[in-house]
């Protein structure tokens, strides 16, 4: 069976991290092998790649783009109705004061594939617009700052950074940087005790005071205690009641510090687990694919646009492990999939149609 070409590293690394994960506690004598595969659950959502890659003949790229669009819009308007009518929220989203769907980074990866469709359009479709700012909205109320930051800027770098022929626009970057200079230098001068409310903000951050920042330093103590003892290799995937976890388990009753594994901060979820050696083979080679986008020989609207997508992640992972849960790993595998199968769709042949 032929592969879609540039595939198959990502296979080796996919097989190569599950089967690291898994055996590495075992041979240090860690945890039990039970305890190991529990462990292992997030990673092996992982295997989207590779079922996606392996039957990528039999996938219907464009149902699966038109999912990620409507789901999208659904989990857009339950934080919308949140604000409206609270009442109709589906139970299993609904948690008192807020919704929490955990799934926002579907909607940031289909403001991407609006954005491909905006912009191959010959006639722009307000229609369309509208939607990228209904989602925007979408991941505004969903209060995943990091990632609704990082949208906005990979957003209007591919809206504007580059043009038709997908050469990039200096001038226009420079005219964005100067208009943003200008509208923050308004703001700051017109708009009462911001710039206080800013500096003390950059305090907060820079001297620890911070008080977000403060929690999740104290919930991670001890896990950089263990990363500092295992630093090149990692511990592979620790079950929270594994023989390991005597060493470093606090008997708190903070949930956030009964376990290795951490949603909150993604860099140290991917050192407990690869360590150092690991997670920078991972990042490097994850990196290296999904940036295809950006070299010539490989560069359309489409893959350009999932490469800022999944770019990102570089990003958003300092505050929310999306390498390692499932709400980053299978929209990255679906905008991986789209690289893989429009890597040589030439710009020449663009049409609107084509996703």
């Amino acid at each position: 069976m032929e592969l879609p070409k540039n595939s198959i590293v990502i296979i080796i690394l996919v097989l190569g991290l599950l089967a690291y994960g898994i055996i590495r506690p075992i041979v240090n004598d860690y945890s039990s092998a039970k305890q190991a595969l529990i462990a292992s659950k997030d990673a092996w959502f992982y295997v989207i790649f590779i079922y996606l890659i392996v039957y990528y003949d039999n996938i219907d790229l464009s149902a699966l783009i038109k999912w990620v669009k409507w789901v999208s819009i659904y989990f857009t308007v339950c934080y919308c109705l949140f604000f409206v009518l609270p009442a109709i929220i589906p139970p299993v989203y609904f948690k008192g004061t807020h919704i929490r769907t955990f799934f926002p980074t579907y909607i940031s990866l289909a403001i991407f594939l609006y954005l491909i469709e905006f912009k191959m359009s010959r006639e722009k479709s307000f229609k369309i617009l509208g939607i990228i700012v209904f989602l925007f909205l979408g991941l505004i109320f969903a209060t995943h700052s990091a990632l609704t930051v990082m949208t906005l800027f990979f957003a209007v770098l591919y809206l504007f950074a580059y043009d038709a022929n997908l050469e990039f626009r200096k001038e226009t970057v420079f005219k964005l940087l100067g208009v943003s200079v200008f509208a923050a230098s308004l703001a700051l001068i017109f708009i009462n005790g911001l710039y206080d409310k800013i500096v003390d903000e950059i305090n907060a951050v820079v001297y620890s005071e911070d008080l977000a920042l403060q929690t999740r330093d104290l919930y991670n103590k001890f896990r950089w205690d263990a990363i500092n003892k295992e630093k090149v290799f990692g511990y592979g995937y620790i079950h929270q009641s594994a023989k390991l976890m005597t060493q470093y388990k606090l008997g708190a009753t903070n949930a956030f510090m009964e376990r290795f594994t951490v949603i909150d901060s993604g860099y140290v979820d991917l050192l407990l687990k690869y360590g150092y050696l690991g997670t920078g083979i991972m990042l490097f080679t994850l990196c290296r694919y999904f940036m295809f986008g950006f070299f010539t020989k490989y560069k359309n609207h489409i893959t350009l646009a999932m490469s800022f997508y999944l770019i990102q992640y570089l990003f958003i992972n300092y505050t929310w492990s999306v390498y390692t849960f499932s709400h980053g790993i299978i929209p990255g595998g679906i905008a991986f999939y789209i690289i893989i199968m429009y890597q040589d769709y030439k710009v020449e042949n663009e049409k609107n149609e084509a996703i």
